[in-house]
């Protein structure tokens, strides 16, 4: 019962991938979908300037303060979350690991700025949603 069961599949199988495979022998090697998907990302490709395309920007090297730049927006960015030499808890007087800490500064960061958690804002009792 089982293999003429899986006998059934595999001309079934068989079949699908016959026909499949005329239709696109049909069509020039290729089905319509993925012609279309070619086009479409050759197109984004030359809107923004990406692949082979001779109007692509090259990069140059970065400006001679880059690194001083990234520092100092990452300094900025610990301040404004409580990270790093800005966290709010001394790693002294705390055993959870820095990356926890950083996790929940993050997490309460993004319920703040989005409304979430304990920054829901609190509706009268029988409020509609």
């Amino acid at each position: 019962m089982k293999a003429r069961r899986f006998g059934i599949t595999v001309v079934a199988v068989a079949s699908i991938a016959a026909a499949v495979g005329a239709g696109v022998a049909q069509t020039g090697g290729s089905p319509d979908w993925l012609d279309a998907l070619n086009a479409r990302s050759e197109a984004l490709n030359e809107e923004h300037r990406l692949g082979n395309h001779p109007q692509r920007r090259v990069l140059g090297a970065p400006g001679d303060g880059w690194r001083e730049a990234l520092i100092a927006r990452s300094d900025a960015m610990n301040r404004h979350y409580g990270l790093g030499d800005y966290a709010r808890q001394s790693a002294r007087s705390s055993s959870t690991p820095d990356w926890v800490a950083a996790l929940n500064a993050r997490s309460d960061a993004l319920n703040r700025l989005h409304g979430l958690g304990d920054y829901t804002a609190k509706r009268a009792p029988g409020a509609r949603k």
